[in-house]
């Protein structure tokens, strides 16, 4: 589907941060946003006029009847009920495709407007989102699409008006494909936060020593080192070298000062372990070793503070 594949006009149900940047995204690439509908109105009115948007409203009875599609932006849990309040609205769903932008949730969510004959889609990009976020962070990203075929073509060509990558999902495959962008992104805040804590003790009177600051060279050096090469050809680290008295030594650091962060500490190195055999690293003595030094952890509560 080229970038100039017609997908209609559209409405933005949904002001908030996605809602936002989808709209701004399709203005700046040149698709005209017909509506934007949101709860609050002031929000509605406001996005609709940075988008040049001729009609903003608080319900679906505000959509023209020239919308062909529209993107419900709003939590997931709310996703159902927009799409029952829009069934109820006289609009010509027949010729209508309905997408939500959940990650998690499938096309089946919007069984309410199906129902009326709209072709439904779920329609996520994998990015980060606020409401300042610029037209061009959809540039090259991978935007999961699943639901009604006559919709994944009208989201396979939305996704080039965005200058963004489709990836064609089945219903089965979305938890899956949703969970590893959970990791990749919340993943790896979770995991910086508990870097965080780990050197919180080193300096308390040095702001330096926060975790972020500390190692955020680090991390940036190893993200550029994941896009050149696969995880097998990127590990370093003790893990990767079969140092078990290293990793003994981290676990007893924190079995010291942070015990709750010890099954952390071990299910990553674990991990580990399996990348670097997988990369033939480590012997199978090696690995062994570093499993069994991981193995004799018992599993503190993850929950308890220090």
């Amino acid at each position: 589907m080229s970038r100039s594949a017609p997908i209609g006009p559209t409405a933005i149900v949904g002001a908030g941060a996605l809602g936002t940047a989808l709209a701004r995204g399709l203005s700046a690439n040149g698709h005209q946003v017909e509506a934007v509908v949101s709860r609050n109105e002031e929000d509605a009115r406001a996005l609709a006029n940075r988008v040049g948007a001729s009609v903003a409203g608080t319900t679906g009875t505000a959509l023209p009847a020239s919308v062909r599609l529209v993107l419900i932006c709003v939590p997931d849990d709310a996703i159902e009920e927009v799409a029952e309040d829009l069934g109820h609205c006289d609009h010509p769903w027949g010729d209508t495709v309905v997408a939500h932008t959940s990650g998690a949730r499938t096309a089946a969510v919007l069984d309410p407007l199906a129902r009326q004959g709209a072709a439904p889609m779920s329609f996520h990009p994998v990015q980060t989102f606020t409401e300042e976020t610029p037209p061009e962070a959809f540039e090259g990203i991978v935007v999961g699409i699943e639901g009604d075929d006559r919709a994944l073509a009208v989201g396979e060509a939305l996704a080039g008006v965005l200058g963004a990558q489709p990836l064609r999902l089945t219903p089965d495959e979305k938890a899956r494909y949703h969970c590893a962008a959970a990791l990749a992104s919340n993943g790896l805040v979770a995991l910086l936060a508990v870097v965080e804590e780990v050197l919180g003790g080193l300096k308390e009177d040095d702001s330096s020593a926060s975790g972020a600051a500390l190692v955020a060279p680090l991390v940036e050096h190893t993200w550029a080192n994941l896009k050149e090469g696969r995880p097998e050809e990127v590990l370093t680290g003790p893990v990767m070298r079969g140092d078990t008295g290293t990793v003994r030594a981290h676990l007893d650091a924190l079995e010291r000062g942070a015990p709750h962060l010890v099954p952390v500490y071990a299910a990553l190195s674990r991990e580990m372990v399996r990348v670097a055999a997988r990369g033939g690293h480590l012997s199978d003595d090696q690995a062994e070793a570093l499993r069994s030094s991981l193995g004799t952890v018992t599993d503190a509560d993850p929950d308890s503070e220090r």
